[in-house]
Formats: structure tokens, sequence, C-alpha cells
């Protein structure tokens, strides 16, 4: 393989590294938590911090902890791949999660895994994603990920902040993004 060829296949995992790490994102807010398990290799762990294991266990987990995550947005930053091969990359991905949680009986931080705050309340949680990328049977996915908290920001959550008409998000099937592909 010559210099160019290598450099346009890492380009292309490169883009196959970042959608899978959106479509983690995408899964995560939306409640689709089949999407989710499809980011990972079926052997994979992860080490979330409240959960720590396989992925069986981390789906179990997520899909208990965000009933009471009234909303959710995943923005990632910066990406850093380090090639360690042709089938392996280390990535570490900058992100910030924004969550608001029911009010009542609904989520309470401390089901976040934070000491600190309730219901009702918004979280922003700066942190950082460590993946071990594998490519396997011609697909990259997640073989192992640590997320690395950095800060978080805790404020009670405002009771409708949108005007009358405005679209606002969901976590299911009747968030606006479905309503544009059917």
């Amino acid at each position: 393989m010559n210099d160019n060829d290598q450099f346009l296949q890492r380009l292309s995992a490169e883009d196959e590294i970042k959608r899978v790490l959106q479509l983690y994102c995408r899964g995560v807010d939306r409640r689709e938590f089949d999407l989710v398990r499809g980011v990972y290799h079926a052997d994979a762990m992860d080490y979330h911090g409240p959960y720590n294991g396989n992925i069986d266990g981390l789906i179990q987990w997520m899909t208990r902890r965000h009933e009471g995550v009234a909303q959710s947005m995943h923005l990632l930053g910066n990406c850093l791949i380090d090639w360690r091969g042709d089938d392996v990359a280390l990535v570490e991905t900058y992100c910030v999660t924004y969550q608001r949680l029911k009010p009542g009986d609904g989520a309470s931080t401390s089901d976040v895994g934070l000491k600190v705050g309730g219901s009702g309340q918004q979280t922003q949680v700066r942190c950082r994603y460590l993946d071990r990328f594998e490519k396997r049977e011609g697909a990259w996915k997640i073989a192992n990920r640590v997320v690395a908290y950095e800060s978080l920001l805790l404020e009670d959550a405002p009771e409708s902040p949108f005007a009358e008409g405005m679209q606002i998000a969901t976590r299911g099937r009747d968030d606006p993004l479905w309503g544009l592909v059917g």
C-alpha cells in the first residue's frame, strides 16, 4: 500500500469512527438503546463510573437511568484519533452532556451518579470519552470505553422556557426528527 492509499484508508476510518460516536449520542438522547448497543463490539467493556461492566449491563443501566431524564443532548467536541495499527485506534473525544431531570418522583441526580442536587434539575456534564476502537469484520466499533469526568454544572430547571408553537424535543418517536424522516 502506498502513502496515498494509507491516507485515504485512514481518512475513511476516521469518518466511520466519528459516525459511530455520533450514533452513540443519538441512541442515548433518543432512548434508542439498540443503536447504542450497535456501536460497541459484543465483548466490549464500558467504565461510565456509576456503571462499569459489559454492554448488556450498560444498556440495562442506561434504560433504567434514563426513565427519569426528560431531555438529553450530547455535544461532541475535539476528537483525537491515535492510530495503533491498521485495525486499532485510541480515540479521545470531548463531550458536553445536557440533561433535564423529571420533577417530583422522576429522576434524581443520584441516579446519574452525582452526590449533589435532586429531581427537576438540569445538569451539564463535561467529560471525555476515552475509547479503544477496533475494526473487526470490516466495522469500526468501541471495544473499551472509559468516561473521564471534568466538571459539572447543576441548576434548577425552569418550568417551560419555550414560547407557544415552538417544536420541543422529545426522547422518543414523537420527536420532530421523525416527522422529517417518517
